[in-house]
């Protein structure tokens, strides 16, 4: 029995002899893994450094590390450290013109054997010096109107004046023009910019901007509008784009629920006027077309089939001619996506 009991002493001291081994090999670890600059206004970029050490008994070594986005840049020093070496990953991020609340991960990859990924966050409660209230404009011209306008309100948040000295329309067809500033209920600067956009060449849709420059940064916008919307012509199509979503199991699209072969586009000439359809086709394999009458002269249905399930998702577009000689051609984009599980 003696004997019995000091082998089970003897076990179990090894047993913690073996636990208090510490673990062998890099280990990475960072000073901190959250970056909060908390609320910011009135620059266009935060900056810092993760601090971080080998802590372990070999060699680490880091990969590149990986942002989440373009606005953020991040870079190592240096990228491999021997046992108790500190390094520093420096990252800067660029945050728009938009307020809100922002939040960016970079991945940082090692030769740690215990936790080879990490993952830092970047926190910033932003709000832009000038800001615009909508800071997107969506504009429609129908067929036969020449001109649209919209607006926008401009407010400097620190209440002081707005000091915008120049607006630069991404294209000629675009003008805007700053109204009268006001002082609004919490003394912040107020101005209304009148957007005008004027009918230009062929029926398209557009997608525009227009730079406000102040009198203390000339190079960079202290904001942007975004314009997008659409010059419409004589012909107008009812959806202008086709989409499928097919499980990339199905030998056919009716075979998935999700998706049926069949789509439709309505074509029909805006002012009411005697429109002629031939020659329809296809750049999408597996896709047939027909053009329908549904009233003759005015109205067609362009019926759209799509046969067989592609290997892989692709896209094209659908075509046809027409009797209208500023849309003598039409084209109508077509997505084919294939997903798997």
């Amino acid at each position: 029995m003696k004997n019995l009991l000091a082998l089970a002493a003897a076990l179990l001291a090894a047993t913690r002899c073996l636990a208090a081994e510490p673990a062998t090999g890099p280990h990475l670890e960072f000073e901190q893994t959250v970056y909060n600059f908390g609320a910011t206004s009135q620059v266009a970029t935060v900056s810092g450094i993760f601090k971080f050490k080998n802590t372990g008994d070999a060699l680490l070594t880091l990969d590149p590390p990986k942002p989440s986005c373009g606005c953020t840049v991040a870079a190592l020093k240096p990228n491999t450290l021997p046992p108790g070496a500190e390094g520093e990953l420096s990252f800067s991020m660029a945050l728009g013109l938009n307020r809100g609340v922002l939040e960016k991960h970079i991945q940082v990859h090692s030769n740690d054997p215990q936790t080879p990924d990490v993952t830092l966050t970047i926190k910033v409660d932003f709000t832009p010096l000038h800001e615009l209230a909508p800071a997107t404009l969506s504009l429609l011209l129908p067929y036969g109107v020449n001109s649209t306008t919209q607006y926008t309100t401009l407010t400097r948040t620190d209440g002081g004046p707005l000091q915008i000295v120049r607006l630069d329309p991404s294209k000629p067809w675009i003008s805007a023009v700053l109204e009268p500033t006001v002082t609004g209920p919490t003394n912040a600067a107020i101005s209304r910019l009148r957007v005008v956009v004027q009918r230009e060449g062929s029926p398209r849709r557009f997608n525009e901007w227009i730079h406000l420059y102040s009198a203390t940064e000339t190079n960079t916008p202290a904001t942007s509008l975004y314009l997008y919307g659409q010059m419409l012509g004589e012909v107008s199509l009812e959806p202008e784009a086709l989409y499928w979503s097919i499980d990339s199991t199905a030998q056919t699209p009716a075979a998935n629920p999700e998706a049926q072969s069949l789509r439709r586009v309505l074509i029909r000439a805006a002012d009411g006027k005697t429109l002629a359809l031939k020659n329809p086709q296809s750049s999408v394999p597996g896709i047939q077309v027909e053009l329908v009458p549904k009233e003759p002269g005015k109205v067609y249905e362009l019926m759209v089939r799509l046969d067989t399930v592609p290997p892989a998702s692709l896209s094209g577009v659908l075509s046809f001619d027409t009797s209208v000689a500023g849309q003598a051609r039409m084209e109508v984009p077509v997505i084919v996506n294939i997903f798997k599980h």
